[in-house]
């Protein structure tokens, strides 16, 4: 993605024309890899990474990124989701290494929860918390082809995914308390690479396989075998979020020093699905930086989350995070390792999202 080379302006202009085309075409979601999954780099810059992403988390983030930076990668990642007592596992294997056209990617990501509602009983008049087991896997591949070297990449991601919200009623019986998604998706992914300087993306999510969320202002969670007063339930931390959500993302990275070391993102994504029920796109806006210091990289990002109509549920979050990085020498291996956070600073019901990864960067003496 680096490598220097000397264009015309006529060139560069046209390049960043039919760029600028695409993200005002591109009309009016946040865009989360999956449900509890986003890899330890998307978490640390706030998810506000389209455009710089590379290895095991552009498969996660922006398959049409692979191919711009050669990395062969195994790696494991853990995240949890305190507020949603949320547990998300992931393994992913990618490889923009052994051709330097295509990129290559496979992952499996597992997510467990246990959020807590409440409503009142009918017959008693009494509060009851209730547990839900909210459960879900994805297993993805990820696709990049460079169309014009340097320049233009264009990726696909086409997966599995899984999505359960259940609880048990009076009689033990396991209910849902949402319609199961069981369906495969698509996302589709355009980048643009400018002399080594910018980066410009265009991503589509959930183009297929698209899920409404578990409950809206209009419409409770199914609580069907239960005792539940009218009016009554209470959501509390469950996410009003659909977990696959039909998604637009368009996103720009710069590199003052024409090199991955240091990079400044700017993403925007619009969400069609989550608030539909009133005619509502939800919004997210933010930014990000890394600066890579050696073998250090540190992360850095703020994102605006507009959920529904008005301000009153619109929240602010910052991320942060550490990894040690060593790339591999042919014939040798490589590591990465990283820890990473998002903390929700405004907003009601504040969230903390905390994530961890182990990689091996391998390179084969062939």
């Amino acid at each position: 993605m680096f490598k220097l080379r000397k264009r015309a302006t006529v060139a560069v202009s046209s390049v960043l024309g039919v760029a600028c085309a695409a993200l005002l075409c591109a009309s009016s979601s946040t865009a989360h890899a999956s449900p509890a999954v986003d890899g330890t780099r998307n978490l640390s810059l706030g998810g506000v990474s389209h455009s710089s992403s590379f290895g095991s988390n552009a498969a996660l983030a922006n398959p049409a990124m692979m191919s711009f930076s050669p990395v062969f990668t195994v790696e494991g990642m853990y995240q949890l989701n305190v507020s949603q007592r949320t547990n998300g596992l992931g393994f992913v294997v990618m490889d923009s290494l052994n051709n330097p056209r295509v990129g290559l990617g496979l992952g499996y990501l597992f997510m467990r929860g246990s959020p807590e509602i409440g409503y009142i009983d009918s017959e008693t008049s009494e509060e009851v918390k209730l547990e839900l087991s909210r459960f879900g896997h994805e297993a993805f591949g990820a696709l990049s082809i460079v169309a014009v070297p340097n320049w233009v990449s264009i990726g696909l991601k086409p997966k599995y995914q899984y999505t359960s919200l259940r609880f048990r009623d009076t009689e033990g019986l396991a209910r849902n308390a949402h319609k199961k998604l069981n369906a495969f998706g698509l996302d589709t992914a355009l980048s643009i690479n400018i002399a080594g300087f910018a980066a410009i993306s265009v991503l589509g999510l959930n183009v297929v396989g698209n899920h409404l969320p578990a409950f809206t202002d209009e419409r409770d969670i199914n609580l069907d075998g239960l005792p539940v007063a009218e009016d009554s339930v209470d959501h509390r931390r469950l996410t009003e979020v659909s977990d696959y959500p039909l998604t637009l993302v368009h996103g720009l990275a710069v590199f003052p020093l024409r090199s991955p070391r240091f990079s400044i993102n700017f993403d925007g994504t619009y969400d069609f699905t989550s608030f539909s029920f009133e005619d509502h796109t939800r919004l997210t806006y933010g930014g990000s930086a890394e600066f890579i210091a050696g073998p250090v990289p540190l992360r850095f990002g703020t994102i605006w989350d507009n959920r529904g109509k008005g301000a009153d549920d619109d929240r602010v979050y910052v991320a942060g995070g550490i990894a040690y990085a060593k790339n591999a020498r042919p014939g040798g291996m490589g590591v990465d390792i990283g820890f990473g956070f998002q903390q929700q600073v405004a907003g009601p019901l504040t969230e903390t999202i905390i994530g961890l990864n182990l990689g091996l960067r391998l390179h084969p003496d062939l």
